[in-house]
Formats: structure tokens, C-alpha cells, sequence
């Protein structure tokens, strides 16, 4: 972040000052943000060559720093040399095409275009001011996600004939308009790091980020900086209200106060905040500020929250037909997308599911707006509550029982409030304070109690019935003789939820009242509760049988004795249930909802054909979620999903089945029973017994793994996934291993035109058995497939392409081979993906060899990335003679579009690569693990970025290095024959890495590096001569950032006095040398004064660090790792400027004392 910039307050206020015009040069020092700045610039250099507008996004929230991100990058040296224009056009909460495309011009062009209103006549005059020009465009902060038509229009003349490598980068804190908008991956910016933070709070209260704060104001300091998150735009807010008065009385009242949040503040946090917030609908305004009664960083599941809003009455009928809670889930998505709510991926919760989160600004903010209606009570923050709050959580620990201001809070606030509609408990409390609430509290539709109770039972008998819609008890305590009539009173509960934690110490007799029948504990009927939707039990672990009514969600949770779940009307309960979810219930052995599926599936009718029965279609028809985990007795109908609508499924641990887990519109993934295991059980067909393929017209990605049993797949099945795009088959070594049977391929012939891979987009297999017939016969029916990957597959032999007139892969004339597959080996791919397929990945198939003429695979006319590993076959049948000679160089053609080759185990002496019409796009080479490659020929590749060459043990030359005018990154490794590189030509590269190449003595034409910023050295023994013999007639490039080497002696070296901009030193394995560096090696490296990070790796002989190490000025990162005799750190310590020490794999001693150095801003991070 900067200081002295108002770009991120003034970013943030466009409603006052809508048109920033141009982007002001940076002011005073920024803090933080290399990480993002370098991400960004990376990219920018990376799509410099991209035929289409490249977008990157910046997304955060407000006052986070996006703007002076932006202008951190359009500034930046390196980034203006590589664009002909540069724009910088705010855009605001207002999209207006003419205006921005007027200012657009005002950066291209030196007329005047005031008199311009045309939009088509501004775009056009715009395509000839930047044709053929490379451009770097900048709109700031971008609140509109204006349609498609608007955005293509808008970038038209930046996609026109000759545009390369253009650059557009927004700014935004609406999710949705990243996601929509970028090309790539958006740059996410959280708030600074703890320590950027501290020297940005200081130098907005000090005027100094080296004041040295002392007392109770550090003390006071640190807990403001607590509440502020890391936001910068927060840090100036409170910075402007601190420095007014610098006593601890005038500071710990402001951070009482929390007087930084006020959203009076001219350009304050909150009222950027406010900005977004105030687009919203009124409906969505509710719901969000709604959820500042929870604590911070909460986590919702979706159906919670949904169901918490629809008892507030929020959620509004449309005439649309959807549901509430359909219509509840559109409300959540919108405000993710609006940024309001972040989704925390599956994986994050126990029970691995979706969650969702208020960051801490956006939960601050919510507090702020809603302080009128929506209170928080918490023992760690004693703040009075107004009279007129409606919904209200009391948030308590330990220090309920003996803080008596705290308990006196409580009971004024419960005094004060009379028309409370929702109350949520977390914590402790005593019963007897809430007695006046619930015999007040008529409007109450919401209570939750996620708390223990003290000395007395929860007075559950006291809420009024009337309007509760929500009733979640959680570590609750009702008197045995009170839940029946408590339930039997609501009746308009809709949500019910009873559970118990795992840590609670109480009785499960004193959670419920259960009848006692012997050994069996029966919850009570719920039946009285007509309008009950949702029901919920957790952790009850003596409940033997449960008798459900008519409902939407049945949610039963590690309930370990429970045996039976019986419905009192199968019927309405069939047709109203959208939520089924069961999980560790391991003596479950009876539900009627299943049982009667059995008897449906028992019908053999239902199966046959395309008719599947009007019967089956009735059966769950509306469920959108079920999950079954881990109830090993229960046995399920196969038919899987019952409905289209099914929006997440998990299947897991449930006798006779596989695990499932996806949705029916997006991904499902089949893999074995994490019971029953890989291989174990009977041999597998999957078709419409197991999966209702009907039901899955619309998925999206279909994944089978490790299904070790599963012989066959039914094709009359898989032609019903009309939407499938990406199919994966891992590691089933049966499925398709089989001869085709005629039937099928006649089968095939029928429904060529309907079959279901004919959206397929990508196919991936691997560890397969599947044979050549039926992958080609897949092939020929996925007529738009984009990839193709095949991974272990021994059993391919012979790739062919179809020919023209065929129509079908021609087995018959495939040529035989002694291979022990036979003509099953032989693998077809049709004619039209040669014109579709944009990447092919073919690995370790060692007896794969290419039939057909060597243009006919430089034939595909779309291929874009082309991956051959470990198949020499294959290579060898792809490569050609340029002669009759047997020595003659080898030639490969390849595809014109290609732009990046991946080959290892190539087993000629010399490989050159040629392209179709001598036109290439290659961007990217990798030749690997290639020991007979003598030499590699590089002429053609004129546009390569990227080289990399490993474990080629016979290479001695690479040849063409001077077409290689556009190389950026040359990576050289375990080449132990090369004996020299010629760089004359790389006037481009960056990023250089010679390692263990012993042979190597030359690096011709070094000087010529001038953009070089890393450089890696290692365990080359004949380069450091060869730089020895340069000293005094050449000096590595001034902008080298990173230099990492085994060898010492090359700092001393004239060649790298001009080091003015190294940041980083990796010193690895330093044997050349003794026990400590020389007192030259010292001086060399302290002429280093930019240095911000010093790395010594393996340097097993070192015992001394440099003893001057504290005079590095700039040093921030220190690394020792791997080096087992220091003992100790230098005697004179280390520099004052060191943020970071990191100590691995080390002497005990020199553990110990950096154990002690934890001080201010240093923090260590040692291993065990």
C-alpha cells in the first residue's frame, strides 16, 4: 500500500468524483505487494505474443489497495518498454461505452474528439490509432458487469488483424465481474501481511514507519491493528483519528469506540463499504446485514442460512415457480458474487462441505448498518444494546459466571428489548436471566442455542408459540416432561434441529425426552407439527427409531444406534423431500423411503430399453441433495439420482454400491467403497441398474477411478449424457479390456448421430485396460474432442488417423504386429478431430508406433500442445530422414498452431524440428531423459520463449540459437557432453539455469543478456573458469534480480560488480571453499546492498556465517538450512533489517539460540 496516495480512498468514492481520467504517478513508498506486482508483470510478459486480448483481474474488497496496485504496474519501467500505449481509464458504478472509449483515445491520439458522440465512428477511429500497436489498458474499478454484447464491443478494436499480445487489466470488487471478464486466473488481493502492516499503521499515525512506538500506545497499537484486518484504506481511516491526540486515554477510547468504523467519515472505510452495499435490493440488504448476529468468521451451509432468512420472512415468493429455498439459494449466490460472502471450498468442513464466510471488513460493516435492528452481546465486548434491536445473539464463555458487569449488561439489555423475532445462544448462560425474554418475546420466529446450561435447565417451556418458525438446540438441556409439549405447541415450526457435541459431558436422557420402551429410546412424534419442513438430529447416540412426517429436509448425523427411520406418510414424504442427507449411522438397517425403492427396482420392465417406467419417474421427484455416508447396513435402491435435479450427491460407505460423489448438472466421481475397498468383491458393470443414466442428461464431467472390479460400461447408457464434456478413466485395469462384441459396434452404427460423447470435450485415461477397438470407437462418436490424454497404456501398439473415405476405423487392414495384443492394440483417431483436437498426451505407451504418412500428423490444424513422454516408438515412427543416409539428420514435422512440444526418451542421434508451410507458434520446448540425442536443431522455432533441456547425456550441441531471438527462459540441466550454448541472439532471456553440465566451458555471447534477472550456476566445474577469463570485459546484467550459485569465488569476480539490483542469493553446496568465506568472499558479498534475501543450502563444510552479515543493509530474509556444522550466528548478530529467519535441518545449538530471537518484526521458523 502507498502513503501519500489518495488513490485507494479516492478509488472508492466515484459517486462524488466519477472520472478519474488518468492514473497518477505513484506518491511516496508503497508497503507490500511484490508478490501481486511481480504475479501481474509475469503475466503481462508471458501473453506478450497472444493473438487474442489477454484480461487479467484484480479482485478484493474495498480499500484494499487495487487501485494502487494498478498504478504500481502501469508505472512500473519494465512493463511501459514492452507496450507501444498505455490507458488508464476509471470506470466506475457507471458503464458508459462513448466515454470511456473518448478517453481511450485521448491516451492514442493527439486530436480532439470532444465532437465524437458516434460510439461505432469512436471505435473505429480507435482500431486505426492502435492497429498493429501492442496496448496496455487499465479500467479501474469496475462495478458493472455489462452483458457480452456491451464488453466484445467495447474490446473490438483491440482483438483486430495483427493485435498481439494485448493487455487489459481490471480492477474490481465484484467476484462476478472477475470470473466473467478475466482470461485467466484472478489476482486475489487479501489484506498486507502483519508486518507491511505495522510499518504502514506507523507511518499513518507517525508520519515515520521507523517510530518507534513504546508503552501502553505499542500496546494499544497492536490491538487497533487487530481490528483493522490488514486493510490499508482502514489503517489511514484510524491513522487520521490516532495522530490527533498521541495519550493512551484519547487511544483507548477510539479503540473502544471502534471510532474508525463511523460512516461519517468523509473517506472513511465503512462508507466505501457503504458504496456496494447500497446497490443492493432491499431484499438482499436484509439478508446480508441480517447475519451480523453471528460471530465473526461464522461458517454457514447453504441450507442453513437459506432457511434462517425464509423464518425472517426475507425470502419473497416470485412468479417465476421456484421454491423458497431455490429462491433463498439465488439470494446466497448473488451476494457471493457481489463479494459480500466468500465460499469456502469443499474439504474445509468436517463434514466436506460447502461453506460460507463474511470476511472480518464485510462482517464489521454488516454490525455497522444493521445496529438499529441486529445486536451482538459478547463477555468479551460489553456493549450496550439499543431498545429497538429485533434480532440479537449473546455470545458468552467463562467469564459469564464471574464478570458482574457483564451479567448486569445482560440483564438490562434483556430488559430493554420487548420485540425480539430471533435470539441465538452460544455459549453459557442461566436460564432463569431469559424467563422475562421468551414470556415477552411474542414476535419470535428464530431460536438457537448452541450453549450449555449452568446450574438450571433450559425453560424451553416458556417460548411462545406463536410466530417461532426456527427452532435449532444444539448442547441444549430440556426437562424430560417438556419436549412433547414444547413441539406439540409450535404449530408453525418449520426448521427443528436437536443435537449434541461430541466434548459434552451431560446425559443424552436430560437432552430430549424419550419414550422407554426396554432398550429402545424412540423420538417423539412429530407429528403435531403441521408446517415442519426441515428436521435435524446430531450426536444423539442412544436413539434406536425415529418416525418422520411429511418434510423438505431430513437430516440425520452420527446417530450410532439408531436402527430404523420410518415415515408416517410414505407418500407425501416421497413426493415433498428435496434434502436427504445420512451420515454415520452404522446400525441403521431400516428406511421405508428406501425399502420401497427396492420394490421398484425389483421391476426388470423399468430397465429395458428407453422406458423407464412413469412409475420409477414419481419416485423422489423433487430431491435436489442426498448423501449416505458410512451406514454399512442400509441397503439403497441402485437407481442413482432419483431426479434431474439432483444438485449434490455422495454416496459412500453403503453396501452393493461404488462411491459417488457430484452433482447431476456439474461433476460426478466414481470411485470404489471406502469399506469393501479397490479390488475386493464381484466383477462390475455399470448401466441403468446402477445409474440412472436418464437422470444425468446434463452432467457436466464424469470421473471413474481405481475401480478395480468394473469390467464394462453400457453404451446404450452413456448415450444419454448428451451434455458430458470431460470424461476420466484412472486406474481400471478390466473396464473395455475386452474384444468389441459385434452387437455393440452395430449399436454404435445405429446412433451415431445421438450418442452422448458428441459434446465431449476432453478425455483423459489412465492405468487402463481399455483396448484400441473401443477407444476408437468412443473417438469416432466425440466429434468436437479438444484433448486427449493417455497415460499407462502398454496395451496400444499402432496409432493410425483415419483415411478419408472410411467411416469407420479400419481393424481389418491395421497392420498386424508380434505383439501379443494383437490388432486390440491398434488405435484410430477419426479424420474431423484432426481439425478439433488442440492437445494430445500420450505417456508411457512403450510399444506405440505411428501408421501413416509423416504429413498426415502435422496435419492437425488446431493442435496446440502436444505431450509425448516415454513412448520412443512413437517418436521414431513421428521422425523421418533428410537423405538416404541412416546418419542423415532427423526431421520432424510438426503442426503449424502448435505451441508447446513435450518430448522425453527420444532414442536418435539428431532431432530437428520443422513445421507445416515453415510457419510455427511455438512457444514452449521440453526434451527429456533423451541419453542418445546428439543433437538438437532449433532453427525453425523462431517465436520459442521457453527451452528446457534435461537428462540428454549424449547432447553436445544445440544448434539454431540464434533464430531464438524471443527466448526468455533456458533451462539446461544433467547435459554432462554439452560443451558450449551460443546466446548472442537471446537478447530476450530472463531467466538462465545451467546445472550439472560438466562439459559445458562456454557461454558464447553472455554479454548480450541484458534483460537477464535470474541466474542459476550449479555444479557446472568449467563455467567459473570461463567467467574468470571474462573479468574485466564483461559484467553480468545490471537487472539481475536472483543469483544462485555453488561457487563462491564468481562473487569476487569483476564480472559481477554491478550487481545493483540482486535481491536474492541462494549459495547451495559450497565444497570449493573451507570452513568460513575469505575475507575477499566477505567484502564481495557486502557490496551487495540491494540484497533483500541470503540463502545458504547444503553447505555441509560451512562452520561460519560472514562475520559482517549485520551490515547488510537491506537483508529482510535470512535461510540456513541443511547446514548441520554451524553452531552459532555471527558474534556481531544479524542486520536490524531482517524480517524473517529460517532454520531447517540444522545444529541443535544454533536452533537453541535462535529460539531467543523472537523480537519486534523477526519471526523464526525452525523445523523440529
Amino acid at each position: 500500500m502507498i502513503l501519500g496516495s489518495d488513490s485507494s480512498a479516492s478509488s472508492n468514492h466515484h459517486v462524488e468524483h466519477p472520472h478519474r481520467r488518468t492514473s497518477s504517478l505513484v506518491q511516496g513508498k508503497v508497503y507490500g505487494r511484490d508478490h501481486e506486482k511481480a504475479e501481474i508483470i509475469r503475466l503481462v510478459k508471458r501473453h506478450k505474443l497472444s493473438s487474442s486480448v489477454t484480461v487479467l483481474t484484480v479482485l478484493g474488497i474495498g480499500g484494499v489497495g487495487k487501485t494502487t496496485l494498478a498504478q504500481l504496474v502501469y508505472n512500473d519501467p519494465s512493463v511501459e518498454s514492452q507496450f507501444d500505449h498505455r490507458i488508464w481509464i476509471s470506470v466506475s458504478n457507471k458503464f458508459d461505452e462513448t466515454r470511456i472509449s473518448r478517453e481511450m483515445l485521448d491516451f492514442v491520439s493527439q486530436g480532439t474528439h470532444e465532437g465524437l458522440y458516434s460510439f461505432a465512428r469512436l471505435q473505429e477511429v480507435l482500431r486505426g490509432c492502435i492497429k498493429s500497436k501492442r496496448v496496455l489498458l487499465v479500467l479501474d474499478d469496475v462495478w458493472d458487469d455489462m452483458n457480452d454484447c456491451q464488453w466484445n464491443q467495447l474490446l473490438a478494436p483491440f482483438n483486430s488483424d495483427n493485435a498481439k499480445g494485448n493487455i487489459i487489466l481490471v480492477t474490481t470488487r465484484k467476484p462476478s465481474v472477475a470470473k466473467r471478464r478475466g482470461t485467466v486466473e484472478p489476482i486475489k488481493l487479501p489484506g498486507l501481511k502483519e508486518d507491511d502492516f505495522w510499518i504502514l499503521f506507523k507511518a499513518c499515525v507517525f508520519g515515520d514507519e521507523n517510530y518507534e512506538v513504546k508503552g501502553s500506545l505499542r500496546t494499544l497499537a497492536w490491538q487497533i491493528i487487530e481490528k483493522l484486518k490488514g486493510n490499508p484504506l482502514a489503517a489511514e481511516t484510524a491513522g487520521a483519528l490516532l495522530r490527533q491526540h498521541l495519550t493512551s486515554e484519547h487511544w483507548s477510547n477510539i479503540l473502544k469506540n471502534e471510532d474508525w468504523k463511523s460512516l461519517h467519515l468523509t473517506r472513511g472505510i465503512m462508507p466505501t463499504l457503504k458504496l456496494c452495499y447500497d446497490q443492493l435490493p432491499y431484499h438482499l440488504q436484509q439478508c446480508f446485514s441480517y447475519c451480523a448476529i453471528f460471530p465473526c468468521n461464522y461458517r454457514f451451509l447453504a441450507e442453513e442460512i437459506v432457511r434462517i432468512w425464509i423464518s425472517q420472512g426475507f425470502v419473497k415468493c416470485s412468479h417465476s415457480g421456484m421454491r423458497l429455498d431455490e429462491i433463498g439459494r439465488l439470494y446466497l449466490t448473488n451476494l457471493v458474487n457481489l463479494g459480500f460472502f466468500q465460499q469456502i471450498e469443499e474439504g474445509y468442513s468436517s463434514n466436506n462441505q460447502t461453506t460460507y464466510v463474511m470476511c472480518a471488513l464485510m462482517h464489521d460493516f454488516a454490525r455497522v448498518i444493521s445496529r438499529a435492528e441486529c445486536a451482538t452481546l459478547d463477555a468479551l465486548q460489553c456493549n450496550e444494546i439499543s431498545s429497538t434491536v429485533l434480532h440479537l445473539s449473546i455470545v458468552t464463555g467463562r467469564v459469564y459466571w464471574y464478570d458482574e458487569k457483564f451479567q448486569e449488561i445482560l440483564r438490562n439489555t434483556l430488559k430493554k428489548v420487548k420485540n425480539l423475532r430471533s435470539l441465538v445462544l452460544i455459549g453459557q448462560y442461566d436460564s432463569q436471566l431469559f424467563q422475562q425474554v421468551f414470556e415477552k418475546a411474542h414476535n419470535l420466529r428464530l431460536l438457537q442455542v448452541s450453549a450449555t446450561a449452568g446450574s438450571h435447565s433450559f425453560l424451553c417451556g416458556l417460548v411462545n408459540p406463536t410466530h417461532l418458525r426456527y427452532l435449532n438446540l444444539q448442547d441444549a438441556h430440556v426437562w424430560p416432561e417438556d419436549l412433547p409439549q414444547v413441539l406439540s405447541k409450535f404449530l408453525h415450526l418449520q426448521v427443528l434441529e436437536v443435537g449434541l457435541c461430541h466434548d459434552t459431558s451431560f446425559t443424552l436422557e436430560r437432552m430430549v425426552n424419550l419414550e422407554d420402551c426396554g432398550e429402545r429410546l424412540i423420538f417423539p412424534s412429530l407429528e403435531r407439527l403441521p408446517f415442519l419442513t426441515t428436521f435435524k438430529l446430531s450426536n444423539l447416540r442412544k436413539i434406536r427409531e425415529v418416525s418422520v412426517p411429511s418434510l423438505q429436509e431430513l437430516i440425520l448425523v452420527e446417530m450410532p444406534e439408531l436402527e430404523r427411520c420410518t415415515c408416517t406418510s410414505l407418500g407425501d414424504l416421497n413426493s415433498s423431500l428435496r434434502v436427504l442427507e445420512i451420515r454415520s449411522c452404522p446400525a441403521l438397517k431400516v428406511f421405508d423411503l428406501f425399502e420401497k425403492g427396492h420394490n421398484f427396482a425389483e421391476q426388470p420392465s423399468l430397465f429395458e430399453g428407453h422406458n423407464y417406467g412413469t412409475e420409477w419417474k414419481l419416485w423422489l421427484p423433487g430431491l435436489r441433495v442426498l448423501t449416505v455416508i458410512n451406514c454399512p447396513h442400509l441397503l439403497m435402491p441402485c437407481l442413482l439420482p432419483h431426479s434431474t435435479n439432483v444438485s449434490r450427491l455422495h454416496i459412500d460407505g453403503v453396501p452393493t454400491l461404488l462411491k459417488m460423489e457430484g452433482s447431476s448438472t456439474e461433476k460426478l466421481e466414481i470411485s470404489p467403497n471406502s469399506r469393501s475397498g479397490e479390488n475386493s468383491g464381484e466383477t462390475l458393470r455399470l448401466d441403468g441398474k446402477i445409474l440412472s443414466f436418464h437422470n444425468w442428461g446434463d452432467l457436466k464431467s464424469l470421473s471413474i477411478s481405481f475401480c478395480g472390479n468394473l469390467t464394462s460400461i453400457s453404451f446404450r447408457s452413456l448415450n444419454q449424457l448428451f451434455s458430458l464434456r470431460d470424461l476420466r478413466i484412472v486406474g481400471c485395469r478390466k473396464l473395455f479390456s475386452s474384444d468389441v462384441r459385434p452387437e455393440l459396434t452395430d449399436e454404435y452404427a445405429i446412433g451415431a448421430y445421438r450418442f452422448g460423447l458428441r459434446c465431449l470435450r476432453s478425455l483423459y485415461i489412465s492405468s487402463s485396460g481399455i483396448t484400441g477397438k473401443w477407444l476408437s470407437l468412443m473417438l469416432q462418436h466425440a466429434q468436437i474432442l479438444k484433448e486427449l490424454c493417455l497415460n499407462d497404456c502398454p496395451q496400444f501398439t499402432q496409432l493410425q488417423i483415419e483415411e478419408e473415405e472410411n467411416s469407420q476405423p479400419n481393424f481389418i487392414s491395421a497392420p498386424e504386429t508380434s505383439s501379443s495384443w494383437g490388432p486390440d492394440g491398434l488405435l484410430c483417431i477419426p479424420l474431423n478431430l484432426t481439425s478439433s483436437l488442440e492437445k494430445i498426451a500420450i505417456s508411457r505407451s512403450p510399444y506405440l508406433r505411428f501408421y501413416g504418412n509423416k504429413e498426415d500428423f502435422a496435419g492437425f490444424t488446431s493442435l496446440q500442445e502436444l505431450i509425448i513422454r516415454c513412448c520412443p516408438g512413437l517418436l521414431s515412427s513421428l521422425v523421418h530422414n533428410d537423405g538416404n543416409d541412416v546418419q542423415a539428420n532427423r526431421i520432424w514435422l510438426l503442426p503449424q498452431p502448435l505451441g508447446q512440444v513435450v518430448i522425453s526418451h527420444y532414442d536418435h542421434k539428431t532431432l530437428s524440428l520443422c513445421f507445416m508451410g515453415n510457419l510455427t507458434c511455438l512457444k514452449k520446448l521440453e526434451v527429456l531423459e533423451s541419453p542418445g540425442l546428439e543433437s538438437l536443431q532449433l532453427h525453425s522455432c523462431t517465436l520459442l520463449e521457453d527451452l528446457r533441456i534435461r537428462e540428454c547425456k549424449q547432447l553436445a550441441t544445440v544448434k539454431g540459437m540464434q533464430s531464438l531471438v524471443n527466448l526468455m527462459n533456458l533451462e539446461v540441466q544433467e547435459n554432462p557432453s554439452l560443451v558450449s550454448l551460443q546466446l548472442h541472439s537471446c537478447r530476450s532471456l530472463e531467466d538462465l539455469r545451467i546445472e550439472k553440465c560438466e562439459s559445458l566451458i562456454a557461454l558464447e555471447g553472455l554479454q548480450s543478456l541484458v534483460n537477464l534477472r535470474n541466474l542459476a550456476l550449479l555444479n557446472s566445474p568449467g563455467l567459473p573458469p570461463y567467467f574468470e577469463r571474462l573479468s574485466g570485459h564483461y559484467e553480468l546484467g545490471p537487472r539481475l534480480e536472483s543469483l544462485h550459485i555453488d561457487d563462491l569465488s564468481l562473487l569476487t569476480m569483476s564480472l559481477c560488480n554491478g550487481l545493483t539490483c540482486l535481491q536474492c542469493l541462494r549459495l547451495e553446496k559450497l565444497e570449493q571453499g573451507g570452513t568460513r568465506l575469505t575475507d575477499e568472499q566477505e567484502r564481495a558479498l557486502l557490496l551487495l546492498r540491494s540484497l533483500q534475501n541470503l540463502e545458504f543450502l547444503d553447505c555441509f563444510n560451512l562452520v561460519h556465517l560472514p562475520v559482517r552479515l549485520h551490515s547488510l543493509p537491506s537483508l529482510k530474509a535470512l535461510s540456513i538450512v541443511c547446514c548441520d556444522d554451524i553452531p552459532r550466528l555471527p558474534k556481531k548478530g544479524l542486520p536490524s533489517s531482517l524480517e524473517r529467519l529460517v532454520i531447517y535441518d540444522c545444529s541443535t545449538e544454533l536452533k537453541e539460540q535462535c529460539e531467543s530471537l523472537t523480537r519486534g518484526k523477526l519471526r523464526v521458523v525452525m523445523n523440529d
